[in-house]
């Protein structure tokens, strides 16, 4: 009787110890998301042409809760070629841009392959979701990956580091339109909203 007492304490402790143990990993995840995001409000706004700085109706960037659903170890494959790459503009320009590699994750049961694309110090996800056009900018978002993350053949994408482009805020701007291979049939409700 006794042994089946402190078999169940032990229980009892190890599950309590679980539960703590993913609710301060869980908060120090989402504490490290907003350090990152209060950075990236403080560089946009440092910027000599800010996109932001001069809109009256701007009161901040909003953003999903922090949630590590959406933080991915993908898989990764290097193009062959180093070559240039057109893509898209909003302004109906190409522009050239080198393609990196591809990175295969599966996000609700669907396997996707996105073009992931170097910019030098750091690789640049262009994506559309189905979020687009309601909770977050109609021509998607992008996600600066830094080269750091990827390891071998892995590379973690984390979509809450989500960001609009800047022609979001402002249409001077001219921003690159995510390839048809980046276009994810499901919502993903991480990362930067619209900030109206």
């Amino acid at each position: 009787m006794l042994k089946n007492k402190v078999v169940l304490l032990i229980i009892v402790f190890a599950v309590i110890g679980i539960l703590f143990y993913s609710l301060s990993s869980s908060e120090d995840y989402a504490g490290r998301i907003n350090e990152k995001r209060e950075a990236y409000q403080k560089d946009v706004f440092k910027e000599k042409n800010s996109p932001v700085a001069n809109l009256t109706n701007f009161t901040g960037f909003k953003y999903f809760e922090p949630d590590a659903k959406y933080k991915f170890e993908a898989d990764f494959k290097a193009t062959n070629d180093s070559g240039e790459r057109m893509i898209l503009m909003t302004d109906s320009t190409q522009s050239e841009i080198k393609k990196a590699g591809e990175a295969t994750l599966e996000i609700e049961g669907t396997t996707y392959t996105l073009s992931v694309f170097d910019e030098e110090t750091t690789f640049m996800l262009p994506f559309r979701d189905k979020t687009n056009g309601k909770e977050t900018y109609g021509g998607g978002r992008y996600i600066n990956i830094p080269k750091d993350a990827l390891v071998g053949s892995k590379i973690e994408i984390d979509f809450n580091n989500a960001h609009n482009f800047y022609c979001a805020y402002n249409e001077s701007f001219i921003c690159p339109i995510p390839p048809k291979e980046n276009k994810i049939n499901a919502e993903v409700r991480a990362g930067e909203k619209t900030y109206k």
